[in-house]
């Protein structure tokens, strides 16, 4: 009896890749968290933070305008990292809470360590493991330079970001590769980013313009 060859093939089998799916798959769980922390925010942090701030509502550090960008991006560098991002929405939130005025004041990181006590303490007690870290990152966040840990990375790549769209973009004054990605880029791209990832409620609260950053 003769063996039968089977026939050649003409091309190659090509099996599907997972990288599109799993990519695919990290996109919506990145997505997903964003929203929902960022509507955390919105509804548990913004008012308790509303009620101890010393800084505007609204201007270039204003609480609904340049601190509700430092968050969303505070948010999105700490879920690049894999981390938890509510201990860096925290610091996020309390990083110009005790500024005095619009333009330069130095020592409002500072001055914000009692209010942020406080504030924990009395309203997000189970985050008090996180004290001491949230602290460190707001007192430093206007002259740090080596990140102690991911919430000083995120906070301080959050609010330098704008430093970069404003001047001009020098890698080593941040941390995170998705910080870096972000600031090398316009503005206009993240304005389009966040608009694409805020919830109905958020856009409620938080109106997007070109100059929200």
């Amino acid at each position: 009896m003769v063996a039968r060859q089977l026939p050649k093939l003409k091309t190659r089998v090509r099996f599907p890749s997972p990288a599109p799916s799993f990519k695919l798959d990290c996109m919506f769980w990145h997505r997903n968290l964003l929203l929902e922390t960022f509507d955390w925010y919105l509804r548990e942090v913004l008012p308790v933070v509303e009620r101890y701030a010393t800084q505007e509502k609204y201007g270039y550090h204003g609480l609904y305008t340049h601190t509700a960008a430092v968050v969303f991006r505070g948010i999105d560098y700490a879920l690049s990292l894999k981390q938890d991002p509510k201990p860096v929405v925290l610091a996020c939130a309390f990083h110009d809470i005790a500024r005095l005025n619009d333009g330069p004041d130095m020592e409002h990181g500072k001055r914000a360590l009692p209010i942020i006590e406080r504030v924990l303490q009395n309203h997000f007690p189970s985050y008090l493991p996180f004290a001491q870290s949230i602290k460190e990152a707001v007192e430093n966040h206007t002259g740090g330079h080596t990140a102690p840990d991911y919430i000083s990375a995120c906070l301080w790549d959050a609010d330098r970001t704008r430093l970069s769209w404003d001047r001009y973009f020098r890698p080593y004054f941040f941390t995170t590769e998705r910080a870096k990605t972000v600031a090398s880029k316009s503005p206009s791209k993240y304005i389009k980013f966040m608009k694409r990832n805020m919830s109905k409620y958020a856009a409620k609260i938080i109106t997007v313009i070109d100059t929200l950053y």
